[in-house]
């Protein structure tokens, strides 16, 4: 997920009996709009089987709730490699954290879905977007305050009585990580990202004032090791924090619709330094084509991070030299001579979208011509395929897993234990380890829509969500303790505590 001051996403689950976070019981049948953290989420093997056999994936996933941690094993379906069942467990966990989240708000099952089915992550009682928390300011908020709508979009938010999604954007919202640049669509249109949390993160963040940057700066603060809390699934279980960023599609014709996850929702445009007035808000229809979830649980202190895409997004790079490509893509022309349209190159500068343009890039004949550097496994395309099967006709059969990257190094992965407090361990996450952050497996994991231009297998230029939040850091002044070779994790992985204001 490497996405530096992206907009993050993130979801909390229900769990127990009323708890420290106030979550509905989950043996209670759980009110429209929540999600449930499962304390017992099942293996992807059998293990009283011997040798262990697979876990059917049949219609009873559908409605476990969101895993309150990783429940995973060295022993599985391929025999002595431990590493090869421990990857195949943490991708069966994505898929269960991937269709509690997608789950129906009203409570119903995630096979009948419409297109524009409202999720559990899109309500507001769930998460809550970056911006509704980093506030101007750094003015502290409760979780249950309402949405602060900006004056560009009053009219048409009341208008609607609030039932749209509400995007504010900013340069991370159209521009990659790093600054990498924005990614267009073979309409011409912007690609939105977008970002939020979980309740488990906003508390930790009010609590200890992150969400200022006088607060991050201030003395109380000079020595504090930010360390957000981590699902366990020790009885009654507790999701832990939890991390979503998403990308979106603008769809400006009805017939695209029926072939994505669809909001109504109403685009503030980003503040244009060459425009005097204040941006347009703008009513679109966005189809969701990029996933990642971040899970930090108590095993997996460098988080577990899943990501999704929509399978018509790009092709694979093998695919195209062996000229096997379907008809369309979202980010790809396969009829387009090479020479004309090299893939993954950039668009032309200027990259900021102008509010005469609105979400259409100012060059009207460009568009992105993207390929996936590094395929998927067959392994990761045979889960694929037997969890799209049990989606029925829902438009979530159009979706698919790329991969979980997870801390293979168990001994850096697991060092740390919150339950007793110890002094600052500089072998824990705390400090960037050299080999980028406890050996995530797999090394590298590129999200097309969300890590466009950063795919590949140079460990000093591709993706790796751990390695990319690693380097992550907060506003805060630097610990006296702190020896100058040493590189502060003071963020504990992630790039949200620098949008504080």
């Amino acid at each position: 997920m490497g996405v530096k001051r992206a907009l993050v996403v993130g979801v909390i689950g229900v769990f127990g009996a009323i708890g420290p976070l106030g979550w509905t019981a989950s043996a209670q049948a759980p009110a429209p709009a929540t999600l449930t953290c499962d304390n017992a989420p099942p293996l992807d093997t059998v293990q009283t089987a011997d040798p262990p056999t697979p876990t059917p994936i049949e219609g009873s996933l559908l409605t476990k709730g969101l895993p309150c941690a990783e429940n995973v094993s060295t022993r599985g379906l391929f025999g002595d490699n431990a590493l090869a069942n421990l990857q195949r467990g943490f991708d069966f966990y994505s898929w269960l954290t991937f269709l509690a989240l997608n789950s129906p708000a009203d409570g119903s099952s995630i096979d009948k879905s419409s297109p524009n089915t409202p999720t559990k992550w899109e309500q507001p009682t769930n998460f809550k977007q970056l911006l509704d928390v980093m506030l101007p300011g750094g003015k502290s908020s409760k979780w249950e305050d309402k949405k602060i709508v900006p004056p560009e979009c009053r009219d048409q938010y009341n208008k609607l009585n609030g039932k749209v999604m509400l995007v504010e954007m900013i340069e991370e919202s159209f521009n990659e990580p790093f600054k990498t640049g924005p990614l267009i669509d073979q309409q011409g249109n912007y690609a939105i990202f977008d970002i939020l949390m979980n309740k488990s993160m906003f508390d930790y963040i009010q609590e200890h004032n992150l969400q200022s940057r006088t607060g991050q700066q201030s003395k109380e603060n000079g020595s504090l090791r930010v360390d957000f809390p981590a699902g366990t699934n020790t009885a009654p279980g507790t999701p832990g924090a939890v991390m979503i960023k998403v990308s979106w599609k603008v769809l400006d014709s009805p017939n695209e619709r029926q072939n994505f996850h669809t909001v109504d929702a109403l685009v503030l445009m980003p503040r244009h330094p060459k425009e005097a007035t204040s941006p347009p808000c703008l009513r679109k229809t966005l189809g969701l084509v990029g996933f990642h979830v971040g899970h930090k649980t108590v095993n997996r202190r460098q988080w577990i991070w899943t990501s999704f895409e929509h399978v018509n997004n790009v092709p694979e790079q093998q695919d195209v030299d062996k000229q096997q490509t379907k008809a369309a893509y979202n980010f790809y022309n396969p009829k387009c001579d090479p020479t004309q349209c090299p893939v993954n190159q950039t668009p032309p500068t200027p990259w900021e979208p102008t509010y005469k343009g609105g979400l259409k890039f100012h060059d009207s004949a460009f568009r992105s011509q993207i390929t996936r550097v590094v395929p998927l496994t067959d392994e990761a395309k045979e889960m694929n395929r037997q969890f799209q099967a049990i989606l029925g006709d829902s438009v979530w059969k159009n979706y698919m897993l790329l991969s979980t990257q997870w801390p293979s190094d168990f001994g850096c992965a697991g060092k740390k234990d919150t339950s007793t407090p110890l002094p600052p361990d500089p072998a824990t996450d705390f400090k960037k380890e050299p080999d980028m952050n406890c050996s995530p497996a797999p090394t590298f994991l590129a999200n097309s829509t969300l890590e466009t231009y950063s795919q590949g297998t140079d460990p000093l230029a591709s993706s790796s969500c751990m390695a990319c939040h690693g380097n992550a850091v907060s506003q805060q002044v630097r610990p006296p303790d702190v020896k100058p070779q040493d590189f502060l994790n003071q963020s504990d992985f992630t790039f949200m505590l620098e949008k504080a204001r």
